[in-house]
């Protein structure tokens, strides 16, 4: 036996939402997980990376990530004069 169940227009568009917004995490997991193969990042290296404020594709340590940004900002400079 079938039941019939009356749903109002809020109802329709709340149940609407909550299938995109799922169908929209499920293709930004496979569009991460496609540029995370790509890049060759595993998942501890990027929750690493968020934790410590870097990119997210970064492969070293922090301490590498500000080296290599403090060489490429004193190149070329002469100090204060």
């Amino acid at each position: 036996m079938r039941k019939i169940v009356k749903l109002t227009e809020s109802d329709l568009e709340r149940i609407t939402k909550r299938i995109i917004q799922e169908e929209e995490k499920e293709k930004m997991s496979l569009v991460k997980k496609l540029m995370q193969k790509l890049k060759g990042v595993s998942n501890e290296q990027i929750e690493y990376n968020a934790k410590h404020g870097l990119p997210w594709d970064w492969r070293g340590s922090k301490e590498g990530f500000y080296e290599k940004m403090e060489g490429k900002v004193g190149r070329g400079s002469a100090g204060s004069n």
